[in-house]
């Protein structure tokens, strides 16, 4: 099966610039006519907004979150807190942890969890990704420049 294709920001293929620009455009019109980031819904729970607030914060910097995430997000933390809660519950009393509900309920959490990262980059490989891509963009080639003008490229034969 095919992997789900990534922001521009954070796609590790090798575009052209105008493949880039006309990419990043198209999202931006997906993205919607605000810029705000998602907002927690009033219903979730205070733990649960915590966590949603913390994720929308720490993303930020990678530009890929819009309004239209609110869904994938407000799952991906309601999967995080009912994890906590579980894990809380079967450390105070450890017969849980063979409870046949327990382990069903764990099992389809942590799998909505693990769909949510991925569809979030929040895999510690996406982070890679994103951070390698972001230092890429931002030397631009003008590093190399630099040392060429300067005169301290190391000479290879």
């Amino acid at each position: 099966m095919a992997r789900p294709a990534k922001s521009v920001n954070v796609s590790s293929k090798h575009l052209t610039k105008a493949e880039k620009d006309n990419r990043s455009k198209s999202e931006d019109k997906l993205k919607g006519q605000t810029k705000k980031p998602p907002s927690p819904p009033e219903w979730l729970t205070d733990n649960q907004k915590k966590l949603f607030r913390l994720i929308v914060k720490e993303l930020k910097e990678a530009d890929i979150l819009c309004r239209l995430d609110e869904w994938i997000l407000r799952e991906c933390v309601i999967a995080i807190d009912r994890l906590e809660q579980i894990e809380r519950d079967v450390n105070s009393e450890s017969g849980l942890i063979y409870a046949k509900e327990v382990v069903s309920a764990v099992k389809n959490y942590t799998a909505i969890l693990f769909r949510c990262c991925n569809e979030l980059s929040l895999s510690p490989q996406s982070r890679a990704k994103i951070a390698n891509i972001s230092s890429q963009a931002a030397d631009d080639g003008t590093e190399l420049l630099k040392q060429i003008l300067s005169g301290n490229m190391d000479e290879e034969e």
